[in-house]
């Protein structure tokens, strides 16, 4: 049966989101509803799409009021995200958001707790996790091949030097930037990839005098997560040498039995002291990134699973983001159970 679908945002990763589910979930998912300030890019956006002008709206409470699809998709700036799916939840659609899920952790929460109040399906995109090379990782912790994992890297490192480079002016200009529009990717794969929740963060971020940014830029973030598994995290947007930027990030996994490295393309190599490096192609996967969360989420609103990005878990992620601004400026460790 067919999805309907409310979308809040028509442009940039929102055009992105409106183009991908019509390639690839053409047959299960139909826009009857466009939002957008933008009327230019709204009224093109309908038109591509054969929407009439009665579907097509500047204001998404007004949207919300009168359209009623089977779900809202949600990709504008992030201190837009929990008023408006909040709005659509009171209005009975579940809510597919793009990450981070809020702009503080009281949005994010109330968010979660409409969610959790009206009892409908609720994911934020974490399409990092859906890439061949971390999948096939996440195999090797749970199927025991190295023994048990001890603890992990991750780096993070772009060259973001000159102003606007990191695509629009305002990233370089907002606090907290490798926070919000970097670090939110990452802490979330270090928990994917560590299988725990994280119980201590701490951390310190700056800002170099090259930086183009007005904010801190670069940062080292350490966690112990509630497995035992330890995390480093490099973050740096004013990278001038060797970097690691999106989709090319290094993650080095540490086990009893070797270590596990993955970076770009979808190789995976595992070192062991005196062997020969083993490196193969991780298997393919049909569906990827924002393909297989709007797929997964599809299914769960036709009574599949629920998505594994779903709110509720997905608080833990944002509440890293939250820690690492507050060490950042105090440089005390995080208790991030004090959050949740």
């Amino acid at each position: 049966m067919v999805k309907t679908c409310l979308m809040v945002g028509v442009s940039g990763m929102a055009g992105r989101w409106i183009q991908r589910m019509g390639e690839r979930l053409g047959e299960r998912v139909e826009f009857i509803g466009l939002v957008d300030v933008n009327e230019e890019v709204l009224k093109e956006a309908g038109a591509r799409l054969g929407l009439r002008s009665d579907q097509l709206f500047t204001d998404y409470e007004e949207a919300c009021a009168k359209v009623k699809a089977d779900f809202c998709g949600i990709a504008t700036p992030p201190h837009f995200h929990a008023r408006q799916a909040i709005a659509a939840l009171e209005a009975g659609m579940p809510v597919l958001c793009e990450k981070p899920i809020a702009d503080t952790l009281e949005a994010a929460k109330a968010m979660e707790a409409k969610a959790r109040q009206t009892g409908l399906p609720c994911a934020i995109i974490q399409n990092y996790r859906y890439a061949p090379n971390k999948q096939e990782v996440v195999r090797i912790r749970e199927e025991n091949r190295l023994g048990h994992l001890q603890h992990i890297f991750g780096r993070y490192a772009c060259d973001y030097r000159q102003y606007e480079s990191w695509g629009k002016a305002w990233r370089h200009d907002m606090d907290f930037s490798l926070l919000f529009e970097g670090s939110v990717h990452h802490f979330d794969m270090l928990r994917f990839l560590s299988g725990g929740d994280c119980e201590c963060f701490q951390g310190f971020g700056w800002n170099p005098e090259w930086s183009s940014f007005k904010h801190f830029s670069s940062g080292f973030y350490l966690m112990r997560m509630d497995n035992g598994v330890h995390t480093a995290y490099e973050g740096n947007s004013s990278a001038a040498g060797i970097t690691s930027c999106w989709h090319r990030e290094h993650y080095r996994l540490e086990f009893e039995k070797g270590t596990v490295e993955i970076d770009g393309e979808d190789a995976v190599r595992i070192h062991r002291v005196g062997q020969e490096v083993e490196a193969y192609e991780a298997p393919g996967m049909e569906w990827l990134g924002h393909d297989f969360l709007f797929k997964e989420f599809v299914d769960w609103l036709e009574g599949g699973p629920e998505s594994a990005t779903r709110i509720e878990d997905n608080l833990k992620s944002f509440a890293l983001v939250i820690a690492a601004m507050e060490t950042s400026v105090d440089g005390k460790p995080k208790r991030i159970a004090d959050y949740l």
